[in-house]
């Protein structure tokens, strides 16, 4: 009984939240609904500024039913989900709820009238319906216009690109380059004379290569995109030559293979392709007439990381997509259960040294704050024969110099220096540490955000690692995952890897565990490219387990658990990817809004 009672204070519970959180669209659906049909009379009947006395009594039919039918409306509108969505991620499938809902309530409408009051004109329940589906409509995807309209405006400065080609491989790479606020898609290219120049999806599409020249003079074109896969070489070359004699940049698709991080697979750009094809895969060549014949002939998934035209032909450089699991790491100084995290797997155990103002920054907050020396590195780093030992010192002080070289002395193999602010900062550590072991720096400052270019212009660091936790309280959040929902980590991931620095992010919890579930941020991890992660406090908290066979057991059954849902990202398509950036975004607002609600209540 008390499952199901928790259970059903559960729904509830979620029931509530969703209204609260979409109360103005509710409130508009109760003026949309009744608003539809009463303008339906007025259109049907109102003329000569006044409304035909001789129907005066379908208003008052309206009233009468119009009450009970807003009660009906509502629980169809529930009933399909029209309240607590993200609508700013509005799409078909939501459209598809607002439809079906709005034809439940036009037979409610119908059947409602006729059995209770008294049969309307037909005029009354055609438009009623339709001004109803549009009211509907109109405040939950009028966001989602006007954001993907504003992403339309480029800042200056912005890079004026046109893609040869109009096939599904130019709208592939089209959908990248909105996404991209430095670039701005000018127009389409057609090389074909006889061909009329069109709008396609708002964009120009100018035909002709005896225009070529002239269209990039025209729109002032920075970069030239080749999105056609079956142009032949002759042409191709013609492009490259006027683009040379223009001083645009040519570029083939390779560098547009990626979408949010996640590889083109060889499938999907058949998808996209007709002709001959010759694929490269583990260093041996295969020649398919068609693309039926290759998708036949290569089997498994694998990803796109070349493409070229070579002798007329789509030449196709093929990766395996097996997914590299992520680094993890362990924080602990007991040897014994050190030993242990690296038998299971974990590949980094993490000393901890930082002390200097974290105890300020963390106040009154349930995070770890731990009290290790350097007699812990020494005690641990002859225990390790395959896990690396991690050490974070403490920000850059005045002693730093001196820390470091105690931390080389006792045996660190990597050393992070923690809540930097400054590219000075970063220079400084780098110079201490000489290259004598590797380094990592752990981003948690809204200052350091601010000077990344800057230090990623360095050199000198191994690798980056976004401190959520110390940058989430910088910022002022609620809750840390708001830096991976509000695209913060996603825009820094993109710095990283163009930088071509090894990079990871936040901390996961056990499988099935976490207020946002691990499973979801495993998930972004692969999306964004990201290869660290740290284990968090709850999957295996040592400090509550007593029992070393009960903490062997968990890491044990853990880490296998882990390993196993990661080896399954090599099966999961970009939908996937996206749409569990979608659930994530959802997620971390119901948290954020649970939090704050809490925190008031306290206070």
């Amino acid at each position: 009984m008390a499952d199901k009672h928790s259970v059903h204070k559960f729904s509830s519970n979620k029931f509530f939240q969703s209204i609260k959180r979409d109360l103005w669209v509710l409130l508009f659906d109760v003026v949309a609904v009744n608003a539809g049909y009463y303008l339906a009379l007025l259109i049907r009947f109102y003329v000569n500024s006044e409304f035909r006395p001789t129907v005066s009594y379908l208003l008052n039919d309206w009233a009468v039913f119009a009450p009970w039918y807003t009660v009906a409306c509502i629980v169809v509108f529930l009933f399909w989900r029209l309240y607590g969505g993200m609508w700013r991620y509005a799409g078909i499938n939501d459209m598809n709820r607002i439809i079906a809902a709005n034809v439940c309530t036009t037979v409610i409408q119908v059947a409602g009238t006729i059995v209770f009051v008294r049969r309307m004109p037909i005029t009354y329940y055609a438009i009623g319906a339709a001004l109803q589906f549009i009211l509907t409509v109109a405040p939950r995807f009028v966001y989602r216009i006007i954001t993907e309209e504003r992403s339309k405006l480029r800042p200056k400065g912005s890079v004026n690109v046109m893609l040869v080609g109009i096939g599904e491989t130019s709208r592939m790479i089209r959908r990248q380059i909105d996404n991209l606020p430095e670039m701005h898609l000018k127009c389409f290219f057609v090389c074909d004379e006889e061909s009329k120049g069109v709008i396609l999806d708002g964009t120009p599409v100018v035909c002709g290569l005896s225009r070529l020249k002239e269209t990039i003079k025209n729109y002032k074109i920075d970069r030239v995109v080749l999105a056609d896969l079956v142009l032949n070489i002759e042409t191709m070359n013609q492009i490259k030559e006027a683009c040379s004699e223009m001083e645009a940049t040519f570029e083939g698709i390779s560098n547009y293979l990626h979408n949010d991080h996640a590889g083109v697979t060889f499938h999907k750009l058949m998808e996209c392709f007709v002709g001959e094809v010759t694929v490269s895969l583990e260093g041996e060549i295969y020649k398919f007439s068609d693309r039926e014949q290759a998708l036949m002939s290569i089997i498994g998934r694998h990803e796109v990381k070349n493409i070229s035209i070579v002798d007329n032909r789509l030449f196709v450089e093929l990766a395996s997509s097996k997914s590299k699991r992520l680094t993890v790491f362990n924080i602990t100084n007991r040897p014994e259960v050190a030993m242990i995290a690296e038998k299971y797997g974990v590949d980094r155990i993490w000393i901890d040294l930082e002390v200097l103002g974290k105890e300020d920054r963390q106040k009154n907050m349930n995070t770890v704050k731990s009290h290790h020396t350097v007699e812990d590195i020494r005690a641990i780093r002859p225990l390790l024969t395959k896990s690396e030992l991690l050490v974070r010192v403490n920000s850059w002080h005045e002693g730093s110099v001196d820390e470091i070289e105690d931390v080389i002395s006792a045996g660190a193999d990597i050393i992070m220096l923690p809540y930097w602010k400054t590219a000075e900062e970063v220079k400084r550590f780098t110079d201490a540490v000489k290259g004598r072991c590797k380094t990592t720096l752990l981003l948690e400052t809204k200052e350091a955000v601010e000077c990344i270019d800057d230090v990623l212009a360095q050199d000198g660091f191994d690798e980056i690692h976004v401190g959520l936790n110390d940058l989430h309280l910088s910022y002022g959040m609620t809750f840390m995952f708001e830096l991976l929902s509000d695209g913060t980590v996603e825009k820094l991931c993109e710095k990283f890897k163009a930088a071509g620095i090894p990079y990871g992010f936040g901390g996961i919890a056990k499988l099935g565990e976490g207020l946002l579930p691990a499973e979801k941020i495993i998930m972004e991890h692969y999306r964004l490219g990201s290869t660290r992660a740290i284990l968090s406090r709850t999957f295996c908290d040592c400090a509550k387990v007593e029992s070393l066979e009960e903490i062997e057991r968990i890491y044990k059954d853990s880490m296998a658990a882990l390993r196993e849902y990661e080896a399954s990202m090599a099966e999961v398509t970009q939908e996937q990817f996206i749409r569990n950036k979608v659930d994530v975004a959802k997620s971390v607002e119901n948290i954020v809004t649970t939090i704050q609600r809490a925190r008031s209540n306290e206070a």
